[in-house]
């Protein structure tokens, strides 16, 4: 990782500006292109070395640098609610029905019922390492309020997406949802890795987890929706700006999710990319 005091040493002092600079002491040899790309954002100050494609980060205090702060001082996640735990057990009629309507396979060991909850699905969260970091529980009525309930377990931190990934893989989808996750991946028979956001943006946790991954190829595919074109578009950016130039990175736009799509068309859709 890039050296934090360079990256302060250089530090544009307008918010969006970037700057390119020699990176002294570049592992790849000497550096007389001015290959560091150092950047100041709300975040904080991003920087990265097109030369030996390392990344970096730094705060000084003047931008609210949430990265840093997770490098430095683990916390337990922000999106944390005061919810207990769910208490798991076998799926219920209208949660193994739920899955059906989406081509789900109803003995994926992700799936669980809630107790006493027969209108409810708690779906099991993993990190890239495949520990559980917590449950997304979906309430199954039509508008019921919330919709999504997600407490994690407080064992540190570890991310708050939903991954599914086989350390193989060098290309990831990133959806809005969970099933839209599981499809891809179960679909591809494992060729290709996912993650479910859980929401419309990218957090730093999640921006860090896909940098250290090393994955060649990025599709991004939210929902249809005003919020999820948004997010898209901004997701791209922000991946476009953090990950090597060497990373092709590229957004879904056909106005379906994927967990929408049927077995066939999604495994069509998957083979053409």
């Amino acid at each position: 990782m890039i050296d934090r005091k360079l990256i302060l040493a250089n530090a544009p002092s307008v918010m969006g500006q970037q700057v390119h600079v020699n990176h002294v002491g570049c592992p790849s040899g000497e550096d007389k292109k001015q290959r560091l790309y150092i950047k100041r954002t709300p975040k904080g100050i991003v920087a990265y070395c097109h030369h030996c494609a390392e990344a970096g980060f730094a705060s000084d205090g003047i931008s609210g640098d949430r990265m840093a702060t997770w490098l430095t001082e683990p916390k337990t996640p922000a999106s944390s609610s005061t919810h207990a735990l769910p208490i798991l057990e076998n799926l219920s009629f209208n949660a193994e029905t739920w899955l059906l309507e989406h081509y789900c396979a109803t003995g994926y060991f992700g799936f669980n019922g809630v107790r006493a909850k027969h209108n409810q699905i708690a779906l099991t969260l993993r990190n890239p390492e495949t520990d559980i970091i917590g449950y997304q529980v979906r309430n199954l009525l039509p508008g019921a309020t919330p919709k999504y309930i997600t407490t994690y377990t407080h064992s540190g931190v570890k991310g708050d997406s939903a991954w599914f990934h086989y350390n193989l893989n060098k290309t990831l989808f990133i959806t809005e949802d969970y099933l839209s996750a599981y499809r891809i991946c179960q679909d591809s028979h494992g060729s290709v890795s996912s993650l479910a956001l859980l929401r419309t943006t990218i957090t730093d946790r999640t921006l860090l987890q896909i940098y250290e991954l090393g994955f060649k190829n990025i599709v991004i595919w939210l929902d249809p929706d005003e919020a999820g074109i948004k997010g898209a578009t901004k997701a791209q950016k922000e991946l476009t700006h953090f990950l090597s130039t060497e990373t092709s990175i590229k957004v879904m736009n056909i106005g379906k999710e994927p967990k929408e799509c049927t077995i066939e068309a999604l495994i069509t859709i998957l083979e053409g990319l």
